[in-house]
């Protein structure tokens, strides 16, 4: 609804936007559009007014947004000043409405945090691994591990789908998706029952842009990031919308280089008075990697009511990686030095297709949903590694002291069916159920292998293993969701989940489980006129471990250090209570969120020593009991400044019992992160934006880890379809991972840093009818086994 008033003086539109109590809309966003281009965007402010000044005569289009309410689009002929109020509805369709809301930074919702990335400059000319690093509540490590709010066991989804992969494998897999077409990131602490019961510290669904109308749309997108080495990347996405046929694809590659730095001291248990003291190993790397990846999908919709589709996903890496590393021993009266020099060759190949179904059965809305999943997952890890002892004092080369080689290829294989479907019962209720089953395959191999005289290779019985795991996960759930009034409202959960599990490691059976698990989930949401809203949310969930986890590999640092699995590792359970509170007012909008979980059985890597070697290995040391406290501060301050905050503070627990030590801790945590937007000049395009994440010292289960600061300054260069984009990323060389390890005698400190300072320039060029419809969204069947591939 909107009413015009004209007045003849300079050319000025101005207004006021409510709602439909007449209450003032801050932060709204009003575009002002002419020809299919946007000339001007204003924010109203605190009271809801907005104003465009110095406007030309002619026909512009003003488009309104807020959350929660449909967009509003309408032309109007301007000849003198101009002043358009606007009162919104959210029940009602208006003329050229288009259903998309303009959201905060940060925004709470029922049973998600959302960092909405398309509102800032942070989504052009990057890559969706660096976003997630700036993501409040997201703890994100070298091994590509992935924290919320500091507990482990985070599921990563796509467009509600959830991947395969995790560990160093999804690094490289997010870190070669671009992420100028990325909407938002969703950290869902308290998924409902219709998600998979996987993932113990909740889901990241990572949610791309989604448009309307028909036509075509495209992005052509090309970085430069220069560290100690150089690295590019390419990325191109198209999207064809026509008549009953949605076709959409992108393709991109990147090759990314680094020389990380790491720096580690070990200090032994004294056994006896010949026995080794301490150990210095500091190593120099230099990893160059290629990531090509392409996706293809189409959607036909038969008839108004039914619409089937087919997705094809690919994704590869290619990683070359040197690591020279120099390792002094102290002895009493006594030092040894070796060089080892490790080289590591890894590929890894990602291919899926899904192929669904989606229909409505009736004018009330019951909707079925079926998606039909087959993934198959190709890697291989060969390293050869030579290590010579050197004099202590010169550093000249004394002799060979070992030379062996590893090759570790992976191989899964997955399908999967599901169904689900939605019945709105009633105009306040809505019920959903769906059953899904899935069936894994995978089998690693390791072989290491000494080399002899005469360049000959001796496979290690010892040393090597063939591991067989199958794997089969059969699930149902129901959820109802019911709006008592215009007050309350409440929404129940269960799933249930069996597994069947069986491993042999050399053809000896190792795993042999069959247990079946219930997942319930309770929301109940308070909304008041004055006060905001709240939300209680009760949820459980499981974490099983992944498929590398359970394989008895080793992957060697040095000849006297290496990483293995553990076939005997067993589900984590999770459970965590949730209350949130909302607050938007002229001072601008507050969510605060206290929460508390206890973790059963978690998994962590642990050391321990064996003689003078360092072994890490994953193990169910005990439970985590975490209380935490969050808040997150939005507001525009003016025209040109726009802050957003959040602080995450909290108190863990962690008791547990490893290799005959009793772990018992006590820490407190503290996260800040800020993102603020300056604009520089409109008419000119120029905006700024400062990131900065602060994660403060604080001990998990035995390791103590240190201050970590994050920063990025941008600066952005807006010209009709291009976007020019420079950015530095940590100028102050911060942004390190500092741990210290202790485990009864043993104690380790590690310091890594990972060539991260940079300046990096990124060109993005948008083409098109930027209002076409976008893919729809699937959660497809495979995505439950994406999460545990490393």
């Amino acid at each position: 609804m909107f009413i015009s008033q004209i007045t003849f003086a300079q050319i000025t539109i101005s207004g006021k936007i409510t709602d439909h109590i007449q209450k003032p809309l801050p932060y709204a966003a009003i575009g002002l559009l002419q020809n299919n281009s946007r000339m001007n965007i204003a924010v109203s402010d605190s009271n809801g007014n907005y104003q465009f000044k110095n406007i030309k005569a002619g026909i512009y289009t003003l488009n309104y947004k807020f959350v929660a309410y449909r967009d509003t689009f309408f032309k109007v002929s301007i000849h003198a000043d101009t002043s358009i109020n606007v009162q919104l509805k959210s029940s009602q369709i208006l003329s050229e409405v288009v259903i998309r809301g303009k959201k905060t930074i940060f925004q709470r919702e029922l049973d998600r945090f959302r960092f909405n990335v398309a509102e800032t400059d942070l989504a052009i000319g990057n890559n969706i691994w660096d976003v997630l690093e700036k993501t409040p509540l997201v703890t994100t490590s070298e091994d590509g591990s992935v924290q919320i709010s500091g507990v482990t066991g985070a599921v990563v989804y796509i467009n509600n789908k959830k991947k395969v992969l995790t560990g160093t494998a999804l690094k490289s897999y997010l870190s070669g998706l671009p992420s100028d077409n990325l909407e938002a990131i969703e950290v869902i602490t308290t998924p409902s029952s219709q998600y998979e019961a996987e993932g113990g510290a909740g889901i990241i669904n990572i949610v791309t842009k989604k448009n309307k109308e028909e036509g075509l749309i495209g992005d052509v997108s090309l970085s430069t990031r220069q560290t100690a080495v150089n690295s590019e990347a390419g990325s191109v996405y198209l999207n064809e919308r026509s008549g009953k046929w949605n076709v959409y694809s992108t393709v991109y590659m990147g090759n990314r280089s680094r020389k990380p730095v790491t720096n580690r001291d070990v200090f032994f248990p004294i056994e006896s008075s010949t026995s080794i003291i301490q150990r210095n190993i500091h190593s120099d790397n230099q990893y160059q990697e290629l990531y090509p990846g392409a996706s293809v999908g189409a959607d036909y919709q038969v008839n108004k009511k039914n619409i089937v589709g087919l997705l094809f996903d690919y994704s590869g890496n290619w990683h070359k990686e040197t690591r020279n590393a120099t390792s002094r021993d102290f002895y009493t009266g006594l030092d040894s030095l070796s060089k080892t020099n490790n080289k590591n060759d890894i590929s890894s190949q990602t291919y899926a297709l899904n192929i669904n179904y989606q229909g409505k059965l009736d004018s009330l809305g019951k909707t079925l949903s079926v998606d039909y999943d087959a993934l198959a997952y190709r890697s291989k890890y060969n390293s050869n590694s030579y290590t010579t002892e050197l004099d202590a004092l010169t550093g000249e080369t004394l002799n060979n002291v070992s030379t062996f080689r590893t090759a570790s290829p992976q191989n899964i294989n997955n399908q999967s069916i599901k169904a689900d479907f939605e019945w709105p019962v009633s105009k306040r209720g809505d019920l959903s159920f769906g059953a899904k089953s899935s069936f894994s395959k995978i089998r690693n191999t390791f072989l290491f292998e000494n080399q002899a005289p005469d360049n000959l290779w001796i496979a290690d019985p010892d040393k090597s293993n063939n591991f067989r795991y199958q794997e089969n996960i059969n699930s149902l759930y129901g959820n109802f969701s019911y709006k008592m009034n215009s007050v309350w409202s409440y929404q129940l959960g269960v799933r249930l989940e069996n597994t069947v599990a069986k491993g042999w490691l050399e053809e000896q059976r190792v795993v042999n489980r069959n247990y079946t698990n219930v997942f319930p989930t309770a929301f109940v949401k308070l909304t008041t006129k004055k006060s905001g809203a709240y939300v209680l949310a009760v949820t459980s969930r499981i974490t099983r471990p992944g498929y590398w986890d359970l394989n008895p590999f080793r992957t060697y640092t040095t000849d006297q250090a290496y990483f293995t699995g553990n076939p005997y590792l067993t589900p984590v359970k999770y459970y965590r209570q949730e209350l949130s509170h909302s607050l938007n007012g002229k001072l601008g909008s507050l969510t605060l969120q206290i929460a508390a979980s206890q973790t059963i059985g978690e998994i962590y890597a642990l050391p321990y020593n064996s003689g003078d070697t360092i072994i890490n290995k994953k193990t169910n040391y005990g439970n985590r009991y975490s209380y935490s406290t969050t808040a997150s501060y939005n507001n525009q301050f003016n025209t040109w400044w726009r802050f957003s905050g959040t602080v995450v503070a909290g108190y863990v627990v962690t008791r547990g019992e490893y290799a005959n030590n009793i772990l018992i801790n006590n820490t407190f945590q503290l996260i800040l992160s800020t993102n603020q937007t300056f604009i520089i000049s409109k008419k000119a395009g120029l905006s700024s934006t400062l990131i900065v994440n602060n994660s403060f010292p604080g001990t998990i289960v035995n390791t103590r880890i240190g201050n970590r600061l994050d920063t990025e300054i941008r600066l952005r260069k807006k010209s009709g379809p291009f976007n020019i984009t420079l950015s530095t990323q940590d100028l102050l060389k911060s942004n390190k991972d500092r741990y210290n390890y202790a485990l009864g005698e043993l104690h380790i400190t590690d310091n890594y840093y990972n060539d991260t300072r940079s300046v990096a320039l990124a060109l993005t060029y948008s083409f098109g009818k930027q209002t076409v419809k976008d893919k729809r969204d699937r959660d497809t069947g495979s995505q439950d086994v994406k999460g545990r591939l490393i």
